[in-house]
């Protein structure tokens, strides 16, 4: 064969896809895709903020009561009707209530009664709209350097929730306080049974000390309330309780040692209530069976003592394993988001040392997969060579990741290097890079979108359609405000002295350093419009504008890892059900 046509065969298939491309390039104009955006610099960001696909429409800065300022330390946030309300994290604030009847105009229009001591929805403030039922985390609020905590009573050092009645939700009236054993709680979640609508489980999780009982999860049934509200404890597991694993394990290795903690960091209901979705600390996300409480079985509300015990509330999954944390474990789970419709859930690590914590996107179904299948947009057992078929709920698997370019492990410190703030030094990211957390904190999930606040990476808008392939389809960044009266918890530098007035109390204490980014609620969706509240800056009101926005309800609220209680049947709401 004369060597000009053994070359043409072995160029004509290369020579044909390049025809084939130009000829798509030419029909249809090229997109393009720039990556995940990294956090544009504080003094880079314009003053309504920065940001792709986004638009934003309101913003309170939640001025304090006594001061002309941005108070600072807000905390989770929910809504009911025209009222969103957004907690404190810290005793000398309280939980405030917000009219969002006009969403372009957010206005505080009340508070929320709290406890002495405690921050009031720190992270975890829930309702139940229909039900005029609003529950608030209790936790003990933060004690800043050279002052006394907040006096508290023995009582109410032991409250780890409080129930109001919100029929009138912009006038919170306190109904019932939860003791709930000991002064651990940290956080805390709701569920509704969709076939009972006056039927609501409230769990708290205790993560802020070590328990001696080994409890990890308490439940407790809110059923009358708010009208008839008499909590009763309805069951209580513990990793610690029914396998005996330390509260502490110390692996060894080559230069050092590690020392973790192995608690729950918090729970998310599967929508039938049948599962808890566990998110912890050590050994990353696992559920366990939680069935005999959904079903309103006898059982026994005390924690399970053995790995084979029988008849409790809440137990292990039988043949189970946990999924590892993120990337290089820096990092503990979070949270735990269903995705609607489909089954995968969303696992937010939160990790506070770079490279800090992205999401992980685990498959939890109970039939097995081997590939991507485009049609029916989930992973599915197909035959041939495949990984084999196997339970995700027991096994589950993780198939996705998603993270900021800050959390490339090449980004961070070397050893020996101090924080660049105070030493001027710079790096990739200049000086901001460590100024703040970079890691993911919450998120609310559709089915081929999520929205999730990332401490000072903002917030972020995610295509999820590929579970394998997620990419980033938007971003907002908010130009902090210039000054706050409480110093933040991280991104401050040292707070400076705290000023105290003529009794010795506490009033102010200022950051050394401006307040930075600081995106820390769970993202909600009120009327079609995406809300949260940042630690430092207060409550942002924005319309996404870019691909899957459709999902996104024009009416009523969407709240995640809260089953039932937006919609009765539904989460994050109406017409969203997440597979079991």
């Amino acid at each position: 064969m004369p060597r000009s046509r053994m070359l043409w065969r072995t160029l004509a298939p290369v020579v044909a896809v390049l025809l084939v491309t130009a000829a798509c390039q030419q029909a249809s104009p090229s997109q393009v895709y720039t990556g995940v955006q990294a956090r544009t610099p504080i003094e880079k960001i314009g003053q309504n903020g920065d940001m792709k696909n986004f638009e934003l429409v309101g913003w309170n800065p939640l001025k304090s009561d006594k001061f002309d300022l941005p108070r600072g330390m807000n905390g989770g946030i929910t809504a009911a009707g025209n009222c969103v309300y957004v907690g404190s994290s810290i005793a000398q604030e309280p939980a405030v209530v917000l009219d969002v009847s006009d969403v372009t105009k957010p206005v505080v229009v009340g508070s929320v009664p709290g406890i002495p001591g405690k921050g009031m929805g720190i992270e975890a403030i829930e309702a139940v709209p229909d039900l005029g039922l609003l529950a608030a985390s209790a936790r003990a609020g933060r004690v800043y350097p050279g002052t006394k905590a907040v006096a508290m009573t023995d009582a109410d050092k032991r409250v780890g929730a409080a129930i109001y009645d919100i029929s009138d939700c912009k006038k919170p009236v306190m109904v019932a306080k939860i003791d709930v054993g000991n002064e651990f709680v940290h956080y805390m979640t709701l569920w509704r049974d969709p076939k009972k609508a006056d039927r609501v489980m409230l769990s708290v999780t205790f993560n802020d000390g070590v328990p001696a009982d080994g409890v990890d999860i308490r439940v407790y049934d809110l059923t009358g309330c708010p009208k008839s509200c008499n909590p009763k404890l309805a069951g209580e597991w513990g990793l610690r309780a029914q396998l005996g694993i330390p509260a502490q394990v110390t692996v060894k290795y080559e230069g050092g040692t590690r020392v973790d903690n192995t608690q729950t960091h918090d729970v998310t209901w599967s929508l039938d209530g049948t599962r808890m979705h566990l998110a912890q600390t050590k050994y990353g996300y696992m559920q366990i069976d939680s069935s005999a409480i959904a079903e309103g079985r006898p059982c026994k509300v005390e924690a399970a003592q053995s790995k084979d015990a029988v008849g409790h509330c809440i137990t292990v999954l039988p043949n189970s394993r946990p999924l590892a944390a993120f990337g290089v474990e820096v990092a503990n789970v979070h949270g735990v988001v269903q995705v609607p419709g489909r089954p995968y859930v969303l696992l937010q690590h939160e990790g506070h040392s770079c490279p800090f914590g992205g999401i992980t996107i685990a498959y939890v179904g109970t039939d097995g997969f081997s590939a991507y299948d485009r049609q029916t947009s989930t992973l599915t057992a197909q035959g041939g060579t495949t990984v084999g078929s196997f339970r995700g709920d027991l096994m589950p698997r993780n198939v996705g990741t998603f993270a900021l370019p800050e959390q490339n492990p090449d980004r961070c410190p070397k050893p020996g290097d101090q924080m660049p703030q105070f030493t001027g030094s710079t790096g990739i990211y200049g000086v901001d890079v460590m100024r703040s957390s970079k890691t993911v904190h919450n998120a609310i999930a559709f089915p081929d979108i999520a929205f999730a606040t990332w401490y000072g990476g903002g917030l972020r808008a995610i295509d999820i359609t590929n579970p394998m392939t997620p990419f980033e389809l938007g971003f907002f960044f908010n130009k902090p405000v210039p000054e706050v009266r409480w110093c933040s918890e991280s991104a401050a530098g040292p707070c400076d002295k705290a000023e105290v007035d003529a009794e010795g109390q506490v009033i102010r204490v200022k950051q050394l350093l401006p307040p930075d980014v600081f995106a820390r609620s769970y993202p909600i969706v009120v009327k079609g419009y995406i809300m949260y509240a940042d630690e430092n800056s207060g409550l942002y009101v924005l319309k996404y504008t870019g691909p899957h926005a459709d999902e996104l309800p024009k009416t009523g609220i969407c709240i995640s890892h809260n089953p039932s209680t937006a919609a009765l049947g539904y989460e994050p709401c109406a017409p969203y059900k997440p597979v079991k």
